[in-house]
């Protein structure tokens, strides 16, 4: 389990065992697997927050109504980070 969460999705635990990446990685803030990748490879991020912080991620968050799990973004940001920070 990871504790962490976006704001609308504060206090609910999230579960990294089966993330879907979609069109998005983010839907709140349209932040693909794409603009990860680069924030890693490019930019230099070393950690999940730097990603976050360098791509827009979880930035004015409904996760409920954007992303079409209707649940929080992180899991799959972290997946997406261990993916390619490799």
């Amino acid at each position: 389990m990871i504790e962490k969460s976006c704001g609308c999705c504060s206090g609910e635990s999230v579960s990294v065992s089966t993330p879907t990446v979609g069109e998005y990685v983010c839907y709140c803030n349209k932040v693909t697997e794409k603009d990860i990748s680069i924030a890693i490879k490019e930019k230099g991020a070393k950690t999940v927050d730097e990603v976050i912080k360098l791509t827009g991620a979880m930035v004015n968050s409904n996760c409920k109504v954007n992303n079409p799990k209707g649940t929080c973004c992180y899991p799959d940001i972290v997946i997406t980070f261990q993916k390619y920070s490799k």
